[in-house]
């Protein structure tokens, strides 16, 4: 029997296998209690890098970024399955529903995976985004519109005295007019979601506002190269196009604002102004065998997205978009992206 402190029991020792005496032999939690033993603790276990995960790995952003795109060019192209999409669609005149049915069911599909991944995966919410109905969202989206607007009217004010004018509209807008301001309106949260929304985000913390822009700026570009009529240029333009819209997402810390100019420059390039759009004609019937000359400074049949004159409008726009002050979203802190 071993002695114990003052007011405590007795510790009584287990008999020895040895013959002719005594031996202790304490148990693992005898030791602990006894001789306040300091054991190692148990290693940790080495975390499973998963790029889903949350400081699974510094890449982890573009991982998300690339598996977001993945899954959009499926929705894309399972609603083209669907719809069977034909350019006659954006053409013909009169009233067709299946240019608005496809892009209202594309708009679904970029919101839905961009609050999926939002609330499930980066368990954040849906307002850093950018496209809430919140925060001056109304004062950005009429800045872009303005953005939009007065870089075609600069356009249209130099080709006017180059010659090559487009037609305004004469009369009342009709049913076809309508489904085009709707379509164009559709069209244009699509394209600002698919390249500068979440994946846009995600891609910023990894490899910085800039070079997103960059790159994203290119996909644009080449996202139009398809386009009827489309040129080196054009596609050079579409590019410049891209970073302006990236300028404006990165300094508003939103999407209303690039969703605003892109919408306004479309609208007001066709059914305002009466120019092609990125060389469609949807179905406006006093643009019919439209051509200006020359086709490198005016674009021609392409519209002037494909002509040097908005190459300077378009330089010139960055450049101001970079130094003027542009309405800032509330919630700009919490939208993903490192600002400048």
């Amino acid at each position: 029997m071993r002695h114990a402190a003052p007011g405590q029991a007795p510790i009584r020792l287990p008999r020895s296998s040895f013959r002719g005496g005594l031996c202790y032999h304490p148990t693992y939690r005898q030791r602990l209690l006894m001789d306040n033993a300091s054991l190692p603790a148990p290693s940790a276990s080495v975390p499973v890098k998963d790029p889903f995960r949350t400081g699974a790995s510094p890449a982890q952003p573009l991982w998300r970024a690339f598996f977001f795109c993945v899954l959009l060019y499926a929705g894309w192209i399972l609603a083209g399955a669907v719809f069977q999409p034909r350019l006659s669609w954006f053409t013909a005149p009169g009233f067709d529903p299946r240019p608005l049915l496809l892009y209202l069911c594309l708009d679904a599909v970029a919101l839905s995976l961009s609050a999926g991944f939002l609330l499930g995966l980066d368990g954040g919410s849906f307002s850093s985004l950018g496209l809430t109905f919140r925060g001056g969202w109304l004062a950005q989206a009429l800045a872009g519109a303005a953005w939009g607007a007065g870089a075609m009217a600069a356009t249209a004010v130099v080709l006017k005295a180059e010659g090559a004018a487009g037609t305004l509209p004469r009369g009342l807008p009709g049913a076809h007019d309508v489904s085009l301001f709707f379509f164009l309106m559709l069209a244009a949260l699509f394209e600002e979601l698919a390249f500068r929304g979440y994946a846009f985000q995600r891609a910023s913390e990894v490899l910085g506002p800039t070079v997103t822009a960059v790159l994203s700026s290119a996909l644009f570009g080449f996202a139009h190269y398809g386009n009827p009529r489309a040129s080196l240029l054009s596609t050079l333009n579409t590019v410049l196009a891209g970073l302006l819209l990236a300028v404006a997402r990165i300094r508003s810390g939103g999407l209303w604002m690039p969703v605003g100019l892109h919408f306004c420059w479309n609208l007001f390039l066709g059914p305002i102004f009466g120019f092609p759009v990125s060389g469609f004609s949807f179905g406006m019937a006093r643009l019919a065998g439209y051509a200006a000359e020359p086709v490198w400074l005016t674009g021609g049949a392409y519209g002037p997205e494909g002509g040097a004159v908005l190459t300077v409008v378009l330089g010139a726009a960055v450049v101001l978009m970079t130094r003027l002050p542009v309405p800032q979203a509330s919630l700009r802190a919490n939208s993903g992206v490192d600002y400048p």
